[in-house]
């Protein structure tokens, strides 16, 4: 962790140059070659030790834009002039981004950082996000497991994304059409995240009924096909005996024939 305070008090502006601080809304991503040179900056903070960590890294910086309109954009940047604070450099690390977000002193101390840090987020999203979404799809062709963090993912995005809430909230921002929209779709995200863990919890009890449901029926044919094993048996011995006492009485009656003969002839 980085020390957030110092942070937050390098990233302050004298009120004199806040007229030059740039206006930042989503605009659709139709890239200069400057534009394609701020991505390729941007992008290069994010972790590079394995394909598992970015993809993390940039689905969380999907879902952490996810529902950032035009209008909240705006607002978050009137804050950030409002009480100096400035925006965050191109080649800030997005790991930095992300924990300073998370931080709970710097939440508490500098809730306007709270705001900048999910400015930039929304920024980085805005301008690049065919770079982000070409990321994320190379990362899945390479390993389409990667996917099942997703959800994960998306857990962690809403925690972040309600700091966010309740920073504007603090700053007074909670009576605005932009705001209250956001928190709605919060709302709705929470709630589309949890019924798909219930579809999941579902899935696996599901899973186990069917396991243990083939368990007793595998059981049960091997006790039946035991049991007519035993039957089959018992029928062959019942059809030799048969057999047996047929012989037996055949060569029991040729023998009677012939002493009858031979007497016969005797006679």
């Amino acid at each position: 962790m980085k020390q957030f305070l110092m942070t937050a008090a390098a990233l302050l502006l004298p009120t004199a140059a806040l007229a030059d601080i740039e206006v930042r809304t989503l605009t659709p991503a139709s890239l200069t070659a400057e534009q394609s040179e701020t991505c390729v900056t941007m992008m290069s903070g994010f972790p590079d030790d394995s394909p598992e960590s970015r993809y993390v890294f940039f689905r969380l910086s999907q879902e952490l834009a996810k529902d950032v309109t035009p209008e909240l954009s705006q607002l978050m940047t009137d804050f950030m002039i409002d009480n100096e604070t400035r925006r965050l450099p191109a080649d800030w690390p997005m790991l930095d981004v992300i924990e300073d977000i998370a931080d709970p002193v710097l939440r508490q101390a500098a809730p306007t950082q709270t705001v900048a840090s999910m400015a930039h987020i929304a920024y980085f999203n805005a301008l690049c996000g065919p770079f982000v979404q070409g990321q994320v799809d190379s990362l899945f062709a390479f390993n389409p497991a990667l996917a099942d963090t997703d959800i994960m993912i998306r857990e962690d995005a809403l925690y972040l994304r309600q700091i966010l809430a309740e920073a504007l909230d603090r700053l007074g921002a909670s009576d605005t059409m932009a705001a209250q929209a956001y928190a709605l779709s919060l709302v709705i995200e929470r709630d589309d995240i949890e019924y798909i863990g219930f579809e999941d919890e579902i899935g696996e009890l599901e899973t186990l009924y069917m396991g243990d449901l083939d368990t007793k029926l595998s059981r049960s044919n091997d006790a039946v096909n035991e049991g007519m094993n035993v039957e089959s048996f018992q029928d062959a011995v019942a059809l030799a005996n048969d057999m047996n006492d047929q012989a037996r009485e055949q060569a029991q009656k040729e023998r009677l024939y012939s002493l009858v003969r031979i007497l016969g002839g005797i006679g």
